[in-house]
């Protein structure tokens, strides 16, 4: 498999052994036992030879993904909701993925464990960075980065528990899995002020709405996607991070142009591109003063 320009090869060997009975095996039980040896042999030569002529590597290794589940409050009440943060500390010099890759990968998968009457809603996630490599671009996370969901709250706390699966990649990518639980008691009272901290510094990463004064959008040609939007300021740079996979050229050049109020962002569209009719994704503007990210979700005209 082959992210980012670079090969994970896994190949997976089943040994299998034979063993005869003590004592009145027939000749045919030992003659199937011999002939299973001797296919198990001629496949861990020929997989040996494999990686020897053609120069393999080994499958890769990558130091531990660090996952924990944050709860806003610790307690709940019911029928009411409390954001849950799923965090990830990454290795450094390694990154996991938004919730489009871009060019390679995979975004980190979840699924919930909870007590009766919970439900969980969609993962919300941060403002990616663009990670350029030598295979294209990729928009993911390094460092430290949380997730959030937003869960409903049953009758009766108790364990909330995320099995994770998620690619870290760097010169490779390498699949890694574990398991984050937390627990919420149902109550009246908030007993989680550390959580509450945490949970408010993740809600600021996300990207905000989209101010309607903007009068943001979205024009499909044969060749560019375009987003017109009016800050009212000059906009020194921007950055669209599209929601769905193939719909710009994730490693051509996006091109701003931008007047003391109004600007414009051409990319140029994906040659995988079918029809578009909704241009979702995050824009980050910096009109020099700092950027903020906003959430982008318009018909295309």
């Amino acid at each position: 498999m082959s992210f980012g320009g670079m090969t994970h090869v896994t190949i997976r060997c089943e040994m299998w052994s034979a063993t005869g009975l003590e004592g009145g095996l027939a000749l045919e039980k030992r003659g199937r036992a011999q002939r299973a040896r001797i296919s198990t042999m001629q496949k861990v030569l020929a997989i040996a030879f494999l990686w020897l002529a053609v120069g393999l590597p080994a499958p890769a290794q990558a130091p531990p993904t660090n996952v924990s589940l944050v709860s806003e409050d610790g307690v709940a009440k019911p029928g009411s909701s409390e954001l849950i943060g799923i965090r990830f500390q990454v290795p450094e010099g390694w990154h996991i993925y938004w919730v489009n890759p871009g060019d390679a990968g995979e975004p980190p998968r979840v699924q919930w464990l909870l007590p009766a009457g919970w439900a969980a809603g969609p993962l919300q996630w941060p403002t990616p960075s663009r990670l350029v490599n030598a295979a294209g671009v990729d928009y993911g996370y390094e460092s430290d980065v949380m997730l959030l969901t937003r869960m409903r709250v049953g009758s009766a706390g108790g364990d909330l528990t995320a099995n994770l699966s998620w690619l870290v990649c760097k010169n490779v990518c390498v699949p890694q899995k574990g398991i984050a639980k937390t627990a919420v008691r149902v109550g009246a009272t908030a007993a989680n002020p550390t959580g509450k901290e945490t949970i408010t510094a993740a809600k600021a990463k996300l990207p905000k709405t989209l101010p309607d004064d903007w009068k943001t959008n979205a024009i499909v040609n044969a060749n560019e996607v375009v987003l017109n939007f009016r800050p009212g300021v000059k906009v020194e740079r921007a950055t669209f991070f599209p929601e769905d996979r193939e719909v710009i050229d994730n490693s051509t050049e996006q091109k701003l142009s931008s007047s003391s109020y109004a600007a414009q962002l051409r990319m140029k569209k994906a040659d995988s591109a079918k029809k578009i009719v909704r241009l979702k994704g995050v824009l980050l503007v910096d009109p020099g003063t700092g950027s903020t990210a906003y959430s982008v979700d318009l018909s295309v005209k």
